[in-house]
């Protein structure tokens, strides 16, 4: 069923629309209609795609054609300064998508991969499509990456090529010397770096070397982390060799981690060159096995360094006289403000120079403990035995047969009796006095209480017994009872019947 209009109804209609759509009338009197949208239809201009320069839409894509599951919270961080992906599992695959997002990124300025184990492939991308593109990226953290020298190869050519890298910080991989050897060419040539971290790369006297080279050029470098390493290993040239190279430099390194190297006294001679030659500000020389005599030359460094403001050097073999002359250098030095000695434990003359320097000059000296002065003793022989002379003289049950021991003695020195023989103090103990005391330990008191000629000395004796028992008197005299005088009574005896 159709419904019409009626015609009249369809006439002004029509009439309406010819009134709307007539403009105005030129001169031949035809009318001029309005563009109906022909001119806008034939010169529309398609506009150009917007570019997404965080690399959201690029990541995803990316994602989308590798068949990878996209990170959120690499999506959530693009637009932040820091992307934070530590112990995230990401593999060179994953990786490959997260440089290409990053290619032209311009807020991200911090890559933090650590704890990612990644394959030479995973470097080669860092390198190729990451550091050599990137313009906003700062600083670029690859901690415990299992990183060896072969991904150290493929990381190197983004590294010489990059200008606005700031830190780079491959600690806890297996660079080796060789992986540094790499390095060292790249290391050279760029003009950005700031912080340098190898620490835990297994690194010995050539991979110093090698970083000896480079810092010869390199005038950036201001913080040189080189901790848990094995610069031990042929010092003279290693480690010598760097420190000289260091002290030399234009710009100077103000910060040189040295801990966890089992270095010891073959360093503490270029160490202490080092401290007087160098600009060096902190220095970490902690958990190595530098013994006294070491400390005792790194000190005379220290007190004669003009930059040197914080140093670290606990955990050594020392003894606490060596701390106490550490201690003594640092006051000497006008810079000095930390002194750590954390594991090392001193006495309470080090805490009194310690308190007046944290006093006067406000300097923050960390130590383990304080050991006490006290020297061990062991009992007073002569007085415990004493006691054990008057414990046995009051040892019988009897009362009649307690006897004081210290009454032998005062009755000797009212006698005027000094010294006598061993034989006669038996006698006139035992027999005597009737004291019930072991001859052994009375042969232990003739040891202590020796005169010469193996004499007892009974002065002494007496003066010990009486600081012991100061209340000891000798009895008064027992008088004895005079007898009667008187007639006997016989006894009556009894008559036999």
């Amino acid at each position: 069923m159709t419904c019409s209009l009626p015609k009249h109804a369809a006439c002004s209609s029509a009439a309406g629309a010819e009134e709307d759509a007539v403009v105005a009338v030129d001169e031949c009197g035809f009318l001029v209609l309005s563009d109906p949208g022909l001119e806008g239809a034939f010169n529309l201009r398609v506009p150009p795609p917007k570019f997404d320069e965080t690399g959201l839409s690029a990541y995803k894509e990316l994602c989308r054609s590798m068949k990878l599951t996209p990170i959120h919270r690499f999506l959530r961080q693009l637009n932040e300064g820091v992307v934070d992906l530590k112990f995230y599992g990401v593999r060179s695959r994953t990786l490959r998508a997260i440089a290409q997002a990053l290619m032209y990124n311009p807020t991200v300025h911090t890559l933090d991969l650590t704890g990612n184990w990644m394959s030479p492939e995973a470097a080669y991308y860092m390198a190729e499509l990451l550091l050599r593109e990137n313009i906003a990226l700062q600083h670029l953290i690859m901690k415990g990456c299992n990183l060896n020298p072969r991904a150290a190869v493929m990381l190197a050519e983004g590294v010489e090529l990059n200008h606005t890298l700031q830190t780079l910080v491959l600690a806890d991989n297996h660079l080796g010397d060789d992986g540094v050897l790499s390095l060292q060419e790249a290391l050279a040539v760029n003009d950005k770096l700031q912080i340098l971290d190898l620490s835990n790369n297994h690194l010995g006297a050539v991979a110093a070397s090698s970083l000896a080279k480079a810092l010869q050029e390199n005038q950036t470098i201001e913080v040189l982390r080189l901790a848990g390493n094995n610069l031990y290993e042929d010092t003279a040239k290693g480690l010598q060799t760097l420190l000289r190279v260091i002290q030399k430099r234009e710009k100077p390194i103000q910060v040189l981690d040295l801990a966890w190297n089992a270095l010891n006294v073959p360093a503490a001679v270029p160490l202490r060159v080092f401290l007087v030659r160098s600009a060096v500000q902190q220095l970490f020389l902690n958990n190595n096995r530098f013994p006294g005599p070491a400390i005792d030359t790194i000190k005379v460094g220290v007190a004669k360094s003009k930059t040197l403001q914080h140093l670290k050097i606990g955990f050594n073999p020392m003894e606490p006289h060596n701390a106490l002359n550490l201690l003594h250098a640092a006051q000497a030095s006008s810079t000095l403000q930390t002194l750590d000695l954390d594991g090392i434990r001193v006495h309470t003359d080090f805490i009194k120079v310690q308190k007046r320097l944290e006093e006067s000059r406000g300097m923050e000296i960390t130590i383990e403990g304080t050991l006490s002065d006290y020297e061990i003793k062991g009992p007073n022989l002569k007085e415990m035995m004493l006691k054990r002379a008057r414990f046995e003289g009051f040892k019988p049950k009897r009362k009649k047969r307690k006897k004081d021991f210290g009454h032998l003695l005062l009755q000797l020195a009212e006698n005027g009796i000094e010294t006598m023989l061993p034989e006669q103090f038996t006698e006139a103990a035992m027999k005597k006095k009737k004291i019930k005391i072991r001859e052994e330990l009375l042969r232990a008191l003739y040891e202590e209480f020796k005169a010469k000629k193996s004499w007892v000395d009974v002065t002494s004796m007496l003066e010990c017994y009486m600081k012991l028992f100061p209340d000891t008197v000798l009895p008064p005299p027992v008088l004895k009872k005079k007898k009667r005088k008187g007639k006997k009574k016989k006894k009556k005896s009894k008559k036999t019947k």
